[in-house]
């Protein structure tokens, strides 16, 4: 039976009171916690049913629930699980409402689930929790429980919250005693470190007061300066350690703190001996009770950071010179951030301005030409994916439009747990280099021009040279050339186009090199193309050039014959043979000046004069419409006529002399006659090869003569398929020559023989038979022009 069963409601037991007045001094006895509650549990049995008596402890700024102490009168103890939530327990209730709570019965209990679980764990029936709080703050809760139902009615409540008061109390108090003495060795430690620190700080302290004087210094004041305690205690401090010209820096700094205000500085200040040094100095007034304000001042040695800085500055100034003058800055990214630091010479190479530029990837990207920009991020990506050195060329464009050329070096950072921090590098402005590259790779290239067109040039006066060594100059005075040869001069100082025609042989060519030797063009080249001996399929390579690879055998470039010309004269034998296809290409080449190889793209232009040579009628074939009607009035501005050699046959006596004594020179034989005979029928001759099939007529009897008259073999020579019309030459009202008979020399040609055989008229040497005429003939003729060889001969 309870006790509450024994008397009536609201009545207290003796045992009761006398619990309360025992559980009063015990409060008043016990501070530790522990032992408090081992005595109230004493002291609370003879009056109060319990088989578990509890004090549990809720922190609200942690939300957990904490059991100090627990006694157990039998049973198996009671506890809460480390992760039970607090707000599912009785003491978080209690603590929140302040209003005890009664378990009759913990079957019928249905507001607390979780904790029945748990009495029924522990054998707990019922209980009774009641909060623990004073005025001044919340506890917890004192939890009384038994191992029987209805353990606990009302009037049982109001007595045992007699009993959480007191316990309440006597915990407050423990608690406070506690602290008390916590915050006490605190204290004391606080003052024994604060000692501690003060002499062993690595910083000289001062401690002084309002008027300046050292109230206590530490070692390293002592060690900093020189000065003892007992020589600093007392003493002013700027007369310690301020030199004289700094004393007004010193006062200023003193109204500072003496105003409350802190103190940062740099100064310079004296030792004991004398000596000067730089330190930091940090500084702050300090009030304790109300007293009047004492100065900590904290001295730091920078003497060597400050000689490290004029240093670093220094080589600062160095670095920003050198990289000034080798054009590189040097630059460090985060690869977390992607922000980027530049030096001063990587602003001025990529236009940024210091001032209001915060350099990231994104804007340095932004930067760089967009051609450039996927190339860049694609090194930067896979650097920090493999963790390795790169190095990359791309351009940037400034804010003006400029283009500069960058090359740039990067090294990946680590720090000690190996991860990728950052990338340090360099960038190098290489756009003068590379300009100079660019100039100096197009020199070599025009070079390589240059010397593929001389070597072409070099091959086509070769071939020039070889082809037409035997017409080394026109040989004639018959009136036809000498109208030829005065059109030749009147028209070649101009730029216009020529068109020569006449038959095979008859010199085309080379009055085509007059036409050029006469010009203003004559010291540049004269370029020769026979269009009828080039195949189809390779005549437009050979007038325009082509591309390594244009087509199949092209392996390597050509340079075709207009381009060879440029500035010069381009000569086309036998311009009616180009086909119909191409005639369009070489008309824009003669108005337009413009011509692409084949195989390329590009436009090249040519300034080259042409002359254009035929054997063919141009005006029958434009009506034929195997030729282009503009083409031939682009070509036929000044028309030259050739005559042949059957129409100016006065012209052969010069030519056979000249082929003569060419072939004999070159082949080493001795050349000096030309029977009247063989001159009257190189004469008579037709020529239908013209002054070509003369040359190999003459070249032919040079080898196969053996002595030093030329002997012409009969067959070399047909019999002519018409008459050769007679030149009459009157002199002195006669005519000494009959119809076939060979024509007087000229004045001239007969002077000229008597010069080359040294006035000699007769023999093998003679000047007849050089003239291919007999003794006698000559002497007779020469009776009529006037020449005595003895004038001659003193003459010459």
């Amino acid at each position: 039976m309870s006790i509450a069963a024994q008397f009536e409601p609201g009545q207290l037991l003796p045992a009761q009171y006398e619990a309360l007045s025992r559980v009063s001094r015990a409060i008043s006895k016990y501070r530790d916690q522990k032992e408090l509650f081992r005595v109230l549990a004493d002291e609370l049995r003879p009056a109060v049913n319990f088989n578990f008596l509890a004090v549990l402890f809720y922190n609200e700024t942690l939300d957990k629930i904490h059991t100090p102490v627990i006694e157990v009168i039998a049973g198996h103890g009671f506890a809460f699980p480390p992760d039970f939530p607090a707000n599912e327990t009785i003491t978080w209730w209690v603590w929140q409402h302040q209003e005890p709570v009664v378990i009759p019965s913990r079957d019928e209990e249905t507001r607390f689930p979780r904790v029945m679980e748990l009495f029924r764990t522990y054998g707990v029936q019922s209980a009774c929790i009641l909060p623990l709080s004073t005025a001044l703050r919340r506890l917890g809760s004192l939890v009384f429980a038994l191992e029987q139902p209805h353990g606990y009615p009302e009037h049982d409540v109001r007595y045992l919250s007699l009993i959480a008061d007191q316990v309440a109390l006597a915990l407050d108090n423990a608690q406070r005693h506690e602290e008390q003495r916590q915050s006490a060795e605190q204290l004391r430690k606080q003052k024994a470190h604060f000692e501690q620190l003060f002499e062993l700080a690595p910083e000289a302290i001062v401690l002084r007061d309002s008027e300046n004087r050292v109230l206590r210094t530490n070692r390293e004041f002592t060690k900093l300066f020189g000065f003892s305690p007992e020589e600093s205690v007392g003493k002013n401090i700027s007369e310690l350690i301020v030199p004289e010209e700094r004393w007004r820096e010193s006062e200023r700094l003193r109204d500072a703190l003496n105003r409350g205000e802190r103190v940062n500085a740099e100064l310079v200040r004296q030792r004991k001996d004398g000596t000067l040094l730089d330190v930091s100095f940090r500084a702050a007034p300090v009030s304790l009770d109300g007293g009047p304000p004492e100065i900590y001042g904290v001295y730091q040695d920078i003497t060597e950071r400050k000689r490290a800085e004029r240093a670093l500055r220094r080589s600062e100034a160095y670095l920003a010179e050198g990289q000034r003058m080798s054009h590189t800055g040097s630059w460090a990214r985060s690869v977390s951030s992607s922000e980027v630091f530049l030096s001063q010479e990587s602003f001025r190479i990529f236009g940024f301005d210091p001032a209001t530029t915060h350099p990231t990837l994104e804007i340095v990207l932004n930067r760089t030409h967009p051609e450039d920009r996927d190339g860049l991020a694609e090194t930067i990506t896979r650097a920090i994916r493999d963790r390795s050195d790169f190095e990359h060329h791309f351009r940037i464009i400034l804010d003006d439009g400029s283009i500069r050329h960058i090359h740039t070096l990067g090294h990946p950072v680590t720090n000690c747990a190996s991860e990728l921090v950052e990338f340090v590098g360099t960038h190098m402005d290489i756009t003068a280099p590379h300009q100079a590259r660019v100039a100096l790779e197009n020199a070599f290239e025009e070079i390589k021009t240059l010397k593929e067109q001389l070597y072409q040039e070099n091959v086509a006066l070769r071939q020039e040279i070889d082809e037409t060594s035997m017409f080394e100059e026109i040989v004639g005075k018959s009136e036809v050339l000498r109208n030829v040869l005065r059109q030749v001069e009147s028209i070649a100082p101009t730029e216009s186009t020529v068109l020569i025609n006449g038959e095979t042989g008859t010199g085309k060519e080379l009055v085509a090199r007059a036409i050029h030797n006469l010009s203003p063009r004559r010291y540049q080249a004269f370029v020769k193309l026979n269009c009828a001996s080039i195949p189809t399929g390779l005549l437009e390579s050979e007038l325009f050039g082509h591309e390594k690879g244009a087509f199949t055998g092209a392996i390597a470039q050509r340079i075709g014959r207009f381009e060879l010309a440029r500035h010069g004269t381009i000569f086309l034998d036998e311009i009616g043979e180009i086909p119909l296809e191409m005639q369009p290409k070489l008309l824009r080449v003669l108005q337009e000046r413009e011509f692409e190889r084949l195989g390329s793209s590009r436009t090249l232009r040519s300034e080259a004069r042409l002359i254009a040579a035929t054997n063919r009628d141009l005006a029958k074939m434009v009506e034929q419409q195997t030729f282009r009607a503009d083409l031939f009035y682009r070509l036929n501005v000044i028309p030259i006529l050739l005559p042949p050699l059957r129409e100016r046959p006065e012209d052969v006596p010069l030519l056979v002399q000249h082929f003569a004594e060419l072939f004999s020179r070159r082949m080493g034989k001795s050349i000096h006659t030309i029977p009247s005979e063989t001159m009257s029928a190189l004469v008579h001759y037709d020529w239908p090869g013209n002054v070509r099939e003369l040359q190999n007529v003459i070249e032919r009897a040079i080898i196969l003569s053996k002595g030093s008259v030329l002997k012409v073999a009969a067959r070399d020579l047909a019999t002519a398929k018409k008459p050769v019309r007679t030149h009459k030459t009157e002199v002195a009202g006669k005519n000494p020559l009959k119809n076939g008979a060979v024509p007087f020399p000229d004045r001239e040609q007969v002077l000229e023989a008597l010069k080359t055989s040294g006035g000699k008229v007769g023999g093998t040497h003679g000047a007849a038979a050089r003239l291919g005429m007999k003794r006698t003939t000559l002497i007779a003729h020469m009776k009529r022009l006037g020449i005595a060889p003895r004038t001659v001969i003193s003459h010459f």
